[in-house]
């Protein structure tokens, strides 16, 4: 397997300058560069910068993937549109980190797997990824869970941590959050077993509505004055999240253990291998009855088979002569010699010299098979 890895950042909140486009030319003369985007892949070497400190820079996501099993997401927020108390909580160790750099906070999470990735589409998953950073602008707090549990299953959290506040909805994510567990290969019995019990994720706009016609006119004064200072300002998804964080949205019940959470999840899985043995066994027992009511149909028109399957060589309609010559093959395997197949399809063979594809292709299926 040849090296790849693609490393792609995007600007959200402002375009890069002329200038600061002319510094990160200078990192890489063959990268994709425009005023929102950089993006470069490589086959052999790699990016000369660190990523994290292009990211304190100049972008606000960044997405790295190479294909021996390393995944990156990296996230920068204005440090005063977040409550860091709040979520300093949910990151633990090297997968999932957070930090404060000047006026941002840094998210860097990261997953490792030992089975390479051979899959190199990976130009434009940022796109699918970047609206979690809008998700924790709006005090979406699932996000910040789903750090960490990837904390969780990088054995950064001990057996007796307490989980932090789980947020309402860890059942439904979002796309871009279901994104983020498939990209960061976040174990869905973890996500799933850590949803259990959980509220749902309600549409509370009319306790918003009502939270915010009940501030003080001194509130709503600072309110309309953050707008017109920071005319850029998502102003709706910012009273969301200090709604959310002055009502308390996260779940107020008994916390777990990590230890109860991995007992959850054992359960859970033992329970989904045992259902997809038993609906795999179901298949194949209808799989069989429908191949063995297949075989008992040609028996009875063995020699007119025979005659299909040479029409269908003539005319190099290989799909469908290989599966008439593998019925017939496993005929003969069922019936004994009352059901020749080996003389039959040597003196075809011989007629049809001419038509080598089938015979080819015939040949790959049984060494296919053998192994």
């Amino acid at each position: 397997m040849s090296e790849y890895q693609c490393y792609e950042f995007v600007a959200l909140d402002r375009p890069l300058t002329s200038e600061q486009m002319a510094e990160l030319r200078a990192i890489s003369t063959r990268a994709e560069i425009t005023p929102t985007r950089f993006w470069n892949e490589y086959q052999w070497g790699n990016l000369k910068a660190d990523p994290a400190k292009l990211v304190e820079r100049y972008f606000d996501a960044h997405m790295y993937f190479a294909n021996w099993g390393t995944h990156r997401l990296i996230l920068r927020l204005p440090v005063k549109r977040v409550d860091w108390k709040c979520l300093h909580a949910y990151f633990f160790g090297d997968a999932a980190r957070a930090r404060i750099a000047g006026d941002h906070l840094i998210v860097d999470l990261h997953s490792e797997d030992e089975e390479p990735d051979h899959d190199e589409e990976s130009q434009g998953l940022l796109a699918a990824l970047a609206p979690v950073r809008a998700d924790l602008l709006r005090g979406d707090l699932r996000v910040a869970y789903l750090a960490w549990l990837l904390a969780i299953q990088a054995g950064d959290v001990d057996d007796d941590d307490v989980e932090p506040s789980v947020p309402p909805g860890l059942s439904d994510l979002t796309a871009a959050q279901a994104a983020m567990v498939e990209f960061l290969r976040i174990d869905e019995d973890l996500v799933a077993a850590a949803a259990e019990g959980t509220e749902a994720h309600t549409d509370n706009r009319a306790g918003l509505r009502k939270w915010a016609l009940g501030l003080t006119l001194r509130a709503k004064d600072e309110w309309l004055r953050r707008a017109i200072d920071d005319p850029d300002l998502a102003l709706g998804g910012e009273l969301l999240r200090v709604f959310r964080a002055d009502t308390k949205s996260a779940r107020a019940c008994r916390q777990r253990t990590v230890a109860e959470l991995r007992a959850a999840v054992a359960k859970r899985r033992a329970l989904r291998e045992r259902a997809e043995a038993e609906r795999v066994a179901k298949a194949k027992t209808a799989a069989d009855a429908a191949r063995r009511k297949r075989l008992d149909a040609l028996a009875k028109r063995v020699d007119a088979a025979w005659a299909d399957l040479e029409a269908l060589v003539e005319k190099s309609a290989h799909e469908a002569a290989i599966r008439l010559a593998i019925d017939l093959r496993d005929l003969s395997k069922r019936d004994g010699p009352s059901v020749p197949f080996a003389a039959p399809f040597e003196a075809m063979r011989k007629r049809q010299l001419r038509r080598r594809g089938f015979f080819d292709r015939w040949k790959r299926e049984n060494m296919v098979e053998r192994a």
